[in-house]
């Protein structure tokens, strides 16, 4: 499940179909079930459709007479072009519908459209599909987990791609696709194999940044959330491998737009781009789109630094150089994440002196500023 508009269990109100929330998941049970046993061909579709699950969708329907009914239905799903819900009546095609969806800052939003399809589902339910007079941006309306790649497109043609885009990163089990998969678009692309080479460009005339998980000198998620501290606003694409949940939350905490999680095929490449480069999206929708705040990520990067900061005493009392330098380099790769700038700062400083002279009885006093930042974690 994407999206719960409703907390399901909680509420006595009632849809046309008289339903509460409970009754209303066990019919969405029964309809997947139905769908799964369908010998119908699957239909080619522009959109995906993806679950928007809402027993208590308040809607504006246009009657024949010309006049304006509000009714509460339960919403199924929604795309970029439409939505269908579920309806207690057949309703005519071409009827007109207002659907009230609210955006993630719970701003009221009126989706316009009309009915093209009305299909009997059993008993006295019907399922209702609405195109929109307008495309909208749907991740306005779910709140997607950026480890959850949202396609809202279901293919993308190469040729359909233009802007300009930087790729960063050396990953080769990315990158040699990449190469392969941009050969017949019209984008204007370039290479550079880490977050210094990057940063030394104008980033500002890129319409959209594709960075691997490891930039070479930082972090993705590291350089993402520098770009944005630097005032970038444009799409930020990360894409690697995510197999720890500690990588996730760095994602989670690094403001980029999208995770592309590899393998990649030439189709979920082409759409993850196409998701920000077909349809032009405002700085303000995206800022709206990524503004949530993970209080659970928060707290899980927060221990994390308070573990690196035990750690990093440990190889220091031990006098090991290389895992003391491995720990600074962690803590480098976190704090940005933050909003720990001091600590991030301090880390490189100390991380990059360590490399140079392997002496850490010269470093004592940054270090051990380090590990009072850290250890306060424990108390925040």
């Amino acid at each position: 499940m994407r999206n719960t508009q409703q907390n399901l269990g909680t509420h006595n109100k009632r849809n046309t179909l008289g339903m509460n929330g409970q009754v209303y998941k066990q019919l969405l049970s029964k309809l997947e079930l139905m769908n799964g046993s369908s010998t119908e061909p699957v239909v080619n579709r522009i959109y995906t459709r993806l679950e928007y699950l809402d027993p208590f969708l308040e809607i504006v329907m246009e009657t024949s007479d010309r006049m304006q009914r509000t009714i509460t239905v339960a919403s199924r799903n929604i795309s970029r072009g439409g939505m269908s819900f579920l309806h207690s009546s057949f309703v005519y095609p071409g009827t007109t519908i207002i659907a009230k969806l609210f955006r993630a800052d719970s701003s009221l939003f009126n989706a316009k459209g009309k009915v093209i399809r009305c299909s009997h589902r059993g008993g006295v339910v019907h399922e209702i599909g609405i195109k929109f007079d307008t495309e909208i941006v749907v991740q306005e309306f779910i709140q997607p987990d950026i480890n959850d790649s949202i396609k809202t497109l279901e293919s993308v043609k190469a040729e359909q791609l233009k802007g300009k885009i930087l790729i960063v990163g050396e990953d080769p089990s990315l990158i040699p696709f990449i190469r392969e998969y941009l050969q017949p678009s019209s984008l204007n692309y370039g290479f550079v194999n880490t977050a210094k080479d990057a940063n030394e460009k104008t980033l500002s005339e890129y319409n959209l940044i594709f960075a691997c998980l490891d930039c070479g000198t930082m972090s993705g998620p590291e350089f993402a959330k520098n770009l944005r501290n630097s005032g970038y606003k444009k799409p930020i694409i990360l894409a690697g491998r995510a197999d720890d949940e500690l990588t996730k939350k760095q994602i989670k905490l690094s403001a980029a737009d999208m995770f592309l999680p590899i393998p990649i095929t030439e189709n979920s490449l082409l759409c993850a781009l196409g998701e920000f480069l077909v349809s032009e999206w405002s700085e303000k929708t995206l800022e709206t789109v990524r503004s949530g705040i993970d209080l659970d990520t928060v707290v899980t990067l927060r221990n994390e630094l308070a573990r690196l900061g035990i750690v990093l005493d440990q190889h220091i009392r031990t006098d090991d150089p290389v895992q003391a330098y491995a720990a600074c380099t962690k803590i480098r790769s976190i704090a940005p994440l933050l909003g720990m700038k001091t600590l991030r700062d301090l880390s490189l400083t100390i991380g990059e002196e360590i490399a140079s002279s392997g002496d850490l009885t010269k470093l004592v006093e940054g270090l051990d500023d380090i590990k009072l930042i850290c250890s306060s974690m424990i108390a925040a």
